[in-house]
């Protein structure tokens, strides 16, 4: 989840990504995952963009992952519903409240309790760093600048 569009900068909405299973299918490009777009404040969901998820990753028991082919019924299906992506947005919002900047935040559903669990945080750093980085940089000798506008030379 992004506190603010990863594609776009805005800042008024939250990006959610999700797949069943683990998400090193995602991470790892092995499956495309649904997405969400949800506006901050309002809860509006503006973007559903429900993928086909052909395969999870599950924990296997002695450690290591597996991957699964998911079942038909479920390949189109949205891994989210509704109430889960609103939890999430006010998981997103807290979160960002707390480190007073946009966040990538990684999360998970735990598959036994149903509960939404944080996993890590880190600050959002594509949009942030434009948003730092000057427009132009002061000219060592502004004068230079005048006389380059009314076309004369030193």
């Amino acid at each position: 989840m992004f506190t603010r569009s990863p594609l776009t900068g805005d800042r008024s909405v939250m990006a959610i990504e999700g797949s069943w299973g683990l998400g090193s299918a995602v991470v790892g490009g092995e499956v495309t995952p649904d997405r969400w777009v949800i506006g901050k404040i309002t809860g509006e969901i503006s973007v559903r963009e429900i993928s086909d998820k052909h395969i999870s990753h599950a924990p296997l028991d002695a450690g290591g992952i597996q991957t699964l082919a998911v079942p038909d019924a479920q390949r189109q299906v949205a891994c989210m519903n509704d109430d889960e992506l609103q939890a999430l947005r006010t998981i997103g919002r807290k979160v960002e409240r707390h480190y007073g900047r946009p966040q990538d935040i990684e999360w998970a559903v735990d598959r036994h309790s149903g509960a939404i669990v944080l996993l890590q945080s880190r600050p959002e750093t594509v949009w942030s760093t434009r948003d730092a980085a000057p427009v132009s940089f002061a000219a060592a000798d502004p004068s230079l600048h005048v006389l380059k506008i009314f076309g004369g030379n030193r």
